[in-house]
């Protein structure tokens, strides 16, 4: 008998939260960070986006200690 999966969180929830988180982090090392990496990739923030699933898995972990479940 195939055991039931895991249940997880929706990956493009995930994503959103640690797109806002690496923001944030980008802006606290600079000023316009954000506006300027944007402008360079010219691609509306879509690589910006991409950069940010480095914090995916922090992102889960995180929602698991502040005890969301998916």
């Amino acid at each position: 008998m195939p055991r039931e999966p895991k249940p997880t969180f929706d990956p493009c929830y995930v994503r959103d939260l640690s797109e806002k988180v690496y923001r944030i982090r980008l802006e606290q090392e600079c000023s316009g960070n954000v506006e300027r990496m944007i402008a360079k990739d010219e691609d509306d923030g879509q690589k910006l986006r991409n950069r940010a699933g480095q914090y995916d898995s922090l992102t889960r972990a995180y929602l698991d200690v502040l005890g969301f479940k998916p």
